[in-house]
Order: structure tokens, then C-alpha cells, then sequence
């Protein structure tokens, strides 16, 4: 076996992410977790093209087609039951 190079702790989007980019690059990594299933509640979640961009580098951005979403329309900031303003897209992205 390889001697750890690097050690990511928390196996989040981010330490996952990280460590497949590692591996990929030949880097020992060793990925600590502290809870003991994958069992995660989601609050939301949105990609922006920088992470689709890294999706991408990391080669699953096939994996996102049979995942259920839907794409944003506009941006809504709500303070209590009033809307503040609303910003429609694309602000300028090219995707």
C-alpha cells in the first residue's frame, strides 16, 4: 500500500471532490469521515458554471443527466414575505 501523501478530512462535496482530483493525479490521499453512513440532508443545492467546470475536469458531468433539476430563471431575494427585488437570467453567463 502507498504511503498517504495527503489526508482531507470531511467527505463533503468538497473532500470528495478534492480527493478524486488527487487520485487522478497519482496523489496518495486518505479521506476521513466522521459519520458512519453516507446519509446526508440536503438544504438546497445549486451549480454555478465554475462548478460545472469542475464537474467536468473531473469527468462526471455525464452523471448530472439523470440527475432531477431544474434550471433558474431568476434570482428572488424575499425578506419575510417581502420580495426585495428579483434579477432574472442569465447575469451575463454564457451557459
Amino acid at each position: 500500500m502507498a504511503m498517504t501523501q495527503v489526508v482531507i478530512v470531511g467527505s463533503g462535496p468538497t473532500g470528495a471532490a478534492l480527493a478524486l482530483l488527487l487520485v487522478k493525479r497519482g496523489i496518495a490521499v486518505t479521506l476521513v469521515e466522521a459519520a458512519k453512513d453516507a446519509y446526508r440532508v440536503f438544504r438546497g443545492e445549486g451549480l454555478m458554471p465554475s462548478g460545472l467546470d469542475a464537474i467536468a475536469q473531473m469527468g462526471l458531468s455525464t452523471m448530472l443527466e439523470g440527475v432531477p433539476h431544474r434550471q433558474i430563471d431568476a434570482w428572488e431575494f424575499i425578506v419575510g414575505d417581502r420580495q426585495l427585488f428579483r434579477v432574472d437570467e442569465p447575469m451575463g453567463s454564457n451557459r
